[in-house]
């Protein structure tokens, strides 16, 4: 798309629509059988065992069960290496201003 006056506004209309389709509420906890809405993303990426290549596990957790999380695939890190934990976006009707 040409950097134009109207590609640019096509851009941002897009993005708007996009942004318009946010859940209304957040999903739930990843864990089984845990029916509580997920407040954080955990992601760690990691070496693959037979080292050919980086892994991503990532999951949408509660508080509680965030608290839980730690590294646990420490012995497969290397550079590129990541464990992080963020909180989710909640819909926008539900933020404050």
């Amino acid at each position: 798309m040409a950097d134009t006056k109207n590609g640019r506004k096509k851009q941002a209309d897009d993005e708007n629509r996009r942004g318009d389709e946010v859940p209304d509420s957040l999903p739930e906890c990843h864990r089984r059988g845990c029916t509580k809405r997920a407040t954080f993303v955990v992601l760690e990426r990691y070496q693959e065992e037979t080292g050919h290549g980086a892994v991503e596990a990532e999951a949408v957790l509660c508080q509680e069960h965030t608290d839980e999380e730690s590294p646990t695939n420490l012995d497969s890190s290397y550079a590129d290496y990541v464990f992080r934990v963020e909180p989710l976006q909640e819909p926008q009707d539900m933020e404050t201003a």
